[in-house]
């Protein structure tokens, strides 16, 4: 595999992990197990991202970043795979999904779901588009893991600069404002069913007051950024 992203060359492994290796050490149900064999040729170990390897501080709750290439049978494979692969390995990962000629960004926003730093829990999950795999771009930028893994869920995401220490904040408002947009569509098609007028009015006064408070929340997140 290639130096895809340009990394500096004490970053790089570039070691194939067995599919077996997942099955061995994770929990694998069969549905899982369908996916590992019938949608991922293989995946490649490319970066090591730490303190040693880049000269860059780490953190108590973050000590590495991986990345890995996971070479795919088709371009549609669900990415349920890649959540559970990133949920229970103990390194924060970076996905690059390639088929064919063509390489996608994949990454798990994920925190440790206790003290133990054994299992994760993942926030949400964010991926580019699509590109030729000559395009593929993924820059390192910070002086510590931390702020590298967040500028990386920057980029993959679309959100782009942001201030430090924020990304956390901006991620939980995206999934919160996610939430009442579906809660407020929810809301409006009910409101146009309800045959009674007094009804309907008093719907209609949550409906302002949800969008307002919509309102609010992106202003919100538009100061995060």
């Amino acid at each position: 595999m290639e130096n895809l992203l340009n990394y500096p060359q004490s970053t790089v492994v570039n070691r194939i992990v067995p599919k077996t290796m997942f099955y061995k050490f994770m929990e694998v149900n069969p549905r899982m197990k369908t996916h590992f064999v019938n949608d991922v040729v293989n995946i490649t170990w490319l970066y090591k991202l730490s303190a040693g390897t880049l000269n860059v501080m780490d953190a108590d709750n973050l000590k590495e970043i991986e990345v890995f290439v996971a070479q795919l049978k088709q371009p549609d494979c669900p990415t349920d795979l890649f959540s559970f692969i990133d949920a229970n390995m103990p390194h924060h990962i970076v996905f690059i999904l390639i088929h064919e000629n063509n390489a996608m960004l994949l990454i798990n926003y994920k925190d440790w779901a206790d003290n133990t730093h054994t299992h994760f829990k993942i926030t949400q999950t964010f991926s580019s588009p699509w590109v030729a795999i000559t395009e593929l771009s993924l820059a390192v930028q910070g002086l510590s893991l931390p702020r590298i893994y967040d500028n990386f869920v920057a980029q993959i995401s679309g959100i782009g600069e942001h201030k430090a220490g924020t990304m956390a904040e901006i991620v939980t408002l995206k999934q919160v404002i996610a939430k009442m947009k579906v809660e407020l569509l929810a809301l409006q098609k009910k409101m146009r069913r309800e045959p009674q007028l007094d009804v309907q009015m008093k719907m209609n006064k949550q409906v302002k007051a949800k969008r307002k408070e919509l309102t609010d929340l992106k202003e919100q997140l538009e100061k995060l950024k």
